[in-house]
């Protein structure tokens, strides 16, 4: 028996945080009026930010299943494998972050300023809000954030890593319809991470400011810090600048004037200038104008050699008989 329940609490998921604090509500008219229009605009601002994650959780969710799909079809052959450990990364932070259920974590606070006895539906957030929770709940909603934007933002630096141990791992061309999905898919979960924590943001800022509104005198608890994480990309812009300025400033040599070929001509040798009357005449003589020419007799060199007759030999007494 004993054993049996064990097994039974071993399947059960693991509990990641502590459960929320008991749900207090409050009449909205027992609120200062002056505070009315700063908890519209932080609802205003959940709102948008809900209808932001749906399209951003959606795609995620579809990228994780494939992730699912490659991961079964893949752990028997390629566990031992360096880069399927980043695969089981991915897949571990994917589970947890679907794990966390922002959209319902933010409609469940935008529910918490109606009454209870009132359905829970779509057409209710449409509404004008009529009761107000207690702070205690609002802080436990603002540290569930906190931690959410926390691991979005490791996920998002596992996924980055992936991304390089995978275009590593391309370059040996081995498994390389495989790995290529792999590293799609990384590329695209870290840009929908990037968003998701983008909107994370806001939603703390906005749930920030309704605490602060019903309790000036509460610490929410701060945000990490966040760090600029980015895929490598080949063709940046300061390496196209660096290759641009090399090819501008390339060493092409020293430019030389052309000569003009006429001037390089050799002046004719039966060509003279005519002197003038007061300068004395030198006659030309024909040995000035005479050129030494030097025959040379070449051999031939294919010539073929001629081939002396021979002589006939006398003819004996035995070729007379063998003719």
């Amino acid at each position: 028996m004993c054993r049996k329940s064990f097994l039974d609490a071993s399947k059960m998921p693991v509990q990641r945080s502590r459960q929320p604090p008991a749900l207090s509500r409050t009449v909205k008219a027992s609120l200062d009026s002056t505070l009315h229009p700063s908890i519209d605009a932080s609802l205003k601002d959940l709102k948008t930010c809900a209808r932001r994650l749906q399209p951003i959780l959606a795609t995620f969710s579809d990228e994780l299943q494939i992730l699912h799909r490659l991961y079964y079809k893949g752990k028997n052959q390629h566990r031992p494998a360096l880069f399927w450990r980043r695969v089981a990364e991915m897949r571990r932070h994917g589970d947890r972050v679907e794990e966390l259920s922002l959209v319902s974590l933010v409609d469940s606070l935008r529910y918490s300023f109606f009454g209870e006895d009132l359905q829970q539906t779509s057409k209710l957030l449409k509404c004008s809000w009529t009761h107000y929770p207690d702070s205690s709940s609002v802080l436990f909603m603002s540290e569930r954030i906190a931690g959410a934007l926390t691991l979005v933002q490791q996920m998002r630096e596992r996924l980055v890593r992936a991304y390089q141990s995978f275009t590593l791992a391309m370059q040996t061309g081995a498994f390389i319809q495989l790995i290529m999905p792999l590293g799609g898919i990384a590329s695209r979960m870290a840009s929908l991470v990037s968003e998701l924590a983008d909107v994370l943001e806001l939603i703390w800022g906005a749930v920030h400011r309704i605490l602060l509104t019903l309790d000036p005198g509460s610490r929410a608890p701060n945000l990490p810090r966040r760090r600029r994480t980015s895929l490598p990309d080949r063709s940046s812009p300061m390496e196209t600048a660096a290759q641009i300025s090399a090819d501008i400033f390339e060493d092409t040599g020293v430019s030389i004037p052309r000569q003009d070929p006429q001037e390089d001509a050799r002046p004719d040798i039966y060509s003279y200038t005519i002197p003038h009357d007061n300068a004395p005449r030198t006659p030309i003589s024909v040995d000035t104008l005479e050129r030494n020419v030097i025959v040379k007799k070449v051999k031939a060199v294919n010539e073929p050699a001629q081939r002396k007759p021979k002589k006939k030999r006398a003819r004996d007494e035995i070729d007379d008989i063998f003719g």
